[in-house]
């Protein structure tokens, strides 16, 4: 095996490590880094008087000054560590657990020794790894993308920790002259370097993870010797002081070198080298076109800079201005959380020609969801159908602008293995059939430059772009008016419990009202018409409003929570967490009324009509033929159910109490048991017996079939 092949092999391992500990190494190395802070906290509660009695005999400070002194490490690092563990604060934490380590400094006269400051200075270095990533954190701005900060104070964090991390090898270098120390100084050298200059950086670092964890096990297992030993506590010192430069090694193998690296220029100099090669081909392209973005984030801050062949910011330029590209950026309100002022800024900072940010609100209320609830649209018995009716509403308005623009091409974020491509795709097929779309996770050089959020994440922040990301909730969201969804990364795993801090629009039940909310819903025609608050009187009568208010109420009261695994139209399974609070109060008054007022037969058939609605919507085929017909069949369905539900919305339940319609089916004096009405008893003989016809038949046939057994 070659030198390329045995580096090749490693760097296969390595990969397939992350793979695998994708979702808990930052969380490990999070532990590890702050873990010397953790045990020095604890040791400042249990040895309070040593602790204080040193600092006030080394610096003849005084009782109270040595009291505040062993304190402000006790909180300080306690303190520091609760916050980094429960992701609150970080970057505040971090600015602490700086402070405490230039006061231990000073205070342990450690600025004198050069192998405890190069320790200490290696343990800084993993706080600034730990800043470079909390940087990343933040609200996100768009539901379901990550949020990032400035990125070149992020580059250079990164460069620095990674820097300071390596000081901790150079007090393990030996110089002796046995071939072992001489080996393993020409190797630990070899590592230092290239996780400094940022070469092969993970590789590097997970190698030195392993070396260090193998040294620190075995010089500084402070378990083997007796508590009471002054040597005892010297190696439990190295030892979580090790630990913690782990921590931040496992962080640049979980993170990456940052932009300030060779690895990211090397990634820089293949990308020129491909452009150069792509280029030719694309020249011919001289005529002049618009690109309309969608309104996925993801796709939105890449694709500005993407056409075939190319993703790099400068190159992309460059091209743009040789073939005459226009990029025109599109972003749909249809009740997500974000700045939309800010939205522009970052669209026309990035180079969009024009910026189209669209209120879809009202119509995403009247024309999608209301003929959802009037069909009673339930996917696999249990999803609403939050996102796949959100799709065709903000695909249409994206084909009326390319239309109004005179745009040839569009282009959506969506993923090569998800529902999402083919509602975006179809919507705009069926209303601009001329259309050319660009898909970018569906190109080869796309996807495999960027196999996952991380890397689009690196280059955003190579590249000075700001979006969201956040470390500390690994799914992906998605949110509109209707509902939130929440899916991959954690909750790949089917049998991983939904965090508790993941639901955005819903209150956890348990920790609802302890008074249930009364509401009155009015409904013509299958549609709510006005929303009453029975206690407090408050009326919505707006369909924006009615929505918003018992999403309100409903999440209030954590109704609309489920946790499923469906099947995408594409061909597999996945595992979605959904919030949709307004919605489900809406279905369930929606079916008390609809049975109220429905004729038996006719609500079979149309319970039909619901089922195949909902498939129709999840598979992208709201502008169908199929589609229209259906919708057209249960508008007809709808002109009787009118009249009002009166329900308790309360604990994640909804209650129905009671309903009245003018066009009632229920007749009182019919169905009592008190008052004959018109309708003879008598009759049901006849009716039961032309009943039992067929069962009769069917018995005999089964007597005379066992009577030949």
């Amino acid at each position: 095996m070659g030198q390329e092949d045995l580096m090749s092999t490693a760097e296969d391992v390595a990969d397939q490590f992350l793979r695998v500990t994708k979702q808990y190494l930052p969380h490990v190395a999070r532990l590890c880094l702050i873990s010397t802070f953790l045990e020095d906290g604890i040791r400042m509660w249990f040895q309070w008087n040593e602790q204080r009695d040193y600092i006030e005999a080394t610096w003849s400070c005084g009782y109270f000054l040595a009291t505040c002194f062993v304190l402000l490490n006790l909180i300080g690092q306690i303190g520091g560590c609760v916050l980094v563990l429960s992701r609150n604060f970080v970057q505040y934490a971090c600015f602490g657990l700086f402070g405490i380590i230039a006061l231990q400094t000073v205070a342990y006269s450690i600025l004198w020794d050069l192998k405890f400051l190069m320790r200490n200075l290696a343990l800084g270095g993993g706080l600034l790894l730990l800043l470079a990533e909390s940087r990343s954190e933040g609200k996100s701005m768009f539901a379901g993308v990550p949020s990032m900060g400035e990125s070149s104070p992020k580059q250079y964090m990164q460069l620095g920790g990674r820097v300071l991390l390596v000081l901790m090898f150079m007090t393990l270098l030996h110089f002796d002259s046995n071939f072992f120390s001489i080996l393993q100084n020409m190797v630990g050298t070899a590592l230092i370097i290239l996780v400094a200059v940022g070469f092969k950086t993970k590789l590097a670092a997970l190698t030195l993870v392993v070396w260090l964890l193998a040294i620190n096990v075995y010089f500084n297992a402070f378990w083997t010797v007796p508590a009471y030993k002054p040597m005892h506590d010297f190696l439990k010192y190295d030892f979580f002081q090790t630990t913690s430069v782990i921590g931040g090694l496992l962080l640049v193998v979980a993170l990456g070198p940052g932009g300030v690296s060779m690895d990211e220029k090397k990634k820089e100099w293949g990308r020129s080298s491909e452009h150069v090669r792509d280029s030719r081909p694309h020249r011919r392209c001289k005529k002049r076109s618009n690109w309309i973005w969608i309104r996925s984030w993801t796709s939105l801050i890449f694709n500005l800079f993407l056409f075939p062949g190319v993703i790099r910011s400068a190159a992309a330029q460059r091209c743009r201005r040789e073939q005459g590209y226009d990029v025109i950026a599109y972003l749909a309100n249809i009740g997500q959380d974000e700045d939309f002022d800010a939205a522009r800024k970052k669209a026309e900072k990035l180079g969009a020609k024009k910026v189209f940010i669209e209120d879809l609100r009202s119509e995403f209320v009247e024309e999608f969801i209301w003929p959802a609830v009037q069909a009673n649209a339930v996917y696999e018995d249990r999803y609403l159908l939050g996102t796949s009716i959100a799709r065709p509403c903000i695909a249409r308005r994206q084909v009326q602008i390319a239309q109004k623009e005179g745009a040839q091409y569009v282009s959506h974020g969506a993923t090569g293995k998800g529902n999402d491509q083919i509602r975006f795709e179809l919507t705009c097929y069926a209303l601009y059939p001329q259309v050319q779309i660009i898909a970018p996770w569906r190109i080869p050089e796309f996807y495999k430059r960027f196999r996952g959020r991380k890397d689009l994440m690196e280059y955003a922040e190579k590249h000075g772009i700001p979006v969201p990301v956040t470390p500390k909730a690994p799914w992906s969201m998605d949110a509109n008016l209707m509902h939130i969804s929440y899916e991959s990364g954690i909750l790949e795993n089917p049998k991983n419990h939904a965090p508790s801090d993941l639901y955005q629009m819903t209150k956890n039940p348990e920790d609802s009202p302890n008074e249930p909310d009364v509401l009155e819903i009015d409904f013509i025609k299958g549609v709510p018409v006005k929303v009453t608050h029975v206690k407090e009187g408050k009326s919505k009568d707006t369909p924006l409003e009615i929505f918003c208010y018992l999403n309100e109420i409903g999440g209030k009261h954590g109704v609309g929570r489920i946790d499923i695994v469906e099947n995408r139209f594409i061909g597999m399974k996945s595992r979605g967490i959904y919030e949709t609070p307004g919605g489900t109060i809406l279905l369930h008054a929606h079916l008390d009324i609809e049975t109220f007022t429905m004729d038996r037969e006719v609500r079979k058939i149309k319970q039909s009509l619901g089922i195949k609605f909902s498939e129709l919507i999840y598979n992208g085929f709201w502008y169908s033929p199929e589609c229209e017909f259906v919708r057209h069949c249960v508008d007809k369905s709808q002109e009787n159910v009118e009249g009002r539900v009166q329900l308790s919305v309360f604990k994640g339940q909804v209650y129905i109490l009671g309903r009245e319609s003018p066009k009632s089916l229920y007749n009182e004096e019919l169905v009592s048991m008190d008052v004959q009405g018109d309708y003879d008893p008598c009759d049901a003989s006849g009716f039961i017996k032309i009943n039992a016809v067929r069962l009769r038949e069917h018995n005999r046939l089964q007597g005379a079939a066992q009577k030949k057994l």
